[in-house]
């Protein structure tokens, strides 16, 4: 049985005069298609078919990339090679749109932001407002509450002072009474000392009795109250020395802090005065000692001069006070001056 024999499909190359490109530039990615007068379709690229991924595709660069991958697969054709600068221009207008609708969504988001943000604004304002205003009703409400508390407040001292006032005349009544009834309580005190001398038979034979009685008890009460006013006074004579006292001991107190703190204060000084006068004696002894020394160098020094003449010149005593050997040296000096004068005078 012969195999069928294997049959192709025969390419048809087809002239193309003229083409329309069709160029679809979205979010995701970007698509460049050239077909004939009858929608046919004849070459494409596109921004992912060129090797772009992702958020990529939708890049100005991707489109130039997919264009120029689209110029390379339609070089053979003069009108492809119009339809690539056509799509290069319809490219950049949907770049220059697409960069249009982005800056508008932009200002429509910054408008939206700006309203809201008027929005926020005012309703705070609104807020800050309406708290104002409360705020402002609470004050008025707590000044007039504070105002009416004052008053009562007021009200309520000036019935307290009266009150007060009051009750201190009510005391001193009081005590008017108290001192009245205090006065008539001897009297009737008499009146039931002479009820019970009645009752027990001793009664008074005439009114001249009674009155005798009454006297004599008035005079024992006078001379009892002088007794206590006498009494009150030497106690508050007593009291006056007694006070009196006391300032003079607290005077005499003060006083003595005074002259303790004024010893202690020249003590201090007188201390102050010995430590000076330690460092001053002490500084007067090392400039004596000084001096001593000074005086003792220079007597040794005279004295080797002295014994050095002496080896010159043997008229000279070893056993001499200081000032024969000064009196020695001064006229050994002169000799010399002399010798050296006449030297001096040989010489010129």
């Amino acid at each position: 049985m012969a195999k069928n024999a294997k049959t192709t499909k025969r390419k048809i190359t087809k002239q193309v005069v003229d083409g329309v490109a069709h160029i679809h530039a979205s979010f995701n990615n970007t698509i460049i298609t050239i077909t004939d007068r009858q929608g046919n379709t004849l070459s494409w690229a596109t921004a992912g078919g060129s090797g772009f991924r992702g958020s990529r595709k939708s890049t100005p660069f991707a489109a130039q990339v997919a264009v120029a991958a689209f110029a390379r697969t339609a070089a053979r054709s003069s009108r492809a090679l119009e339809a690539l600068a056509l799509a290069r221009v319809s490219l950049a207008l949907e770049a220059k749109k697409r960069e249009r609708d982005a800056r508008a969504e932009a200002c429509a988001r910054r408008e939206r932001a700006t309203n809201e943000a008027q929005r926020r604004a005012r309703a705070d304002v609104g807020r800050f407002e309406a708290f104002v205003r409360e705020n402002e009703v609470k004050r008025q409400s707590a000044l007039r509450r504070a105002k009416e508390e004052r008053e009562a407040n007021e009200a309520r001292d000036a019935r307290l002072t009266e009150m007060r006032w009051s009750l201190r005349e009510r005391a001193s009544a009081g005590a008017s009474v108290e001192e009245e009834l205090g006065r008539v309580r001897v009297f009737e005190w008499f009146l039931a000392r002479v009820a019970e001398e009645a009752a027990r038979g001793n009664a008074f034979e005439d009114i001249a009795d009674v009155l005798g009685r009454h006297d004599t008890l008035q005079r024992t009460y006078e001379s009892l109250r002088a007794s206590v006013v006498e009494s009150n006074e030497r106690v508050e004579a007593t009291r006056a020395a007694h006070e009196r006292a006391v300032k003079h001991m607290e005077e005499e107190r003060l006083a003595a802090t005074a002259s303790v703190a004024r010893l202690r204060q020249q003590d201090e000084d007188l201390k102050r005065e010995n430590g000076r006068l330690q460092q001053e004696a002490a500084y007067r002894a090392r400039a004596m000692v000084e001096k001593v020394r000074g005086l003792a160098e220079a007597k040794m020094a005279v004295r080797n001069l002295a014994c050095r003449c002496s080896r010159d010149n043997r008229a000279y005593g070893g056993d001499a006070s200081l000032s024969r050997e000064l009196d020695f040296v001064e006229e050994r000096a002169r000799v010399l001056r002399e010798i050296a004068h006449a030297a001096t005078s040989d010489v010129a």
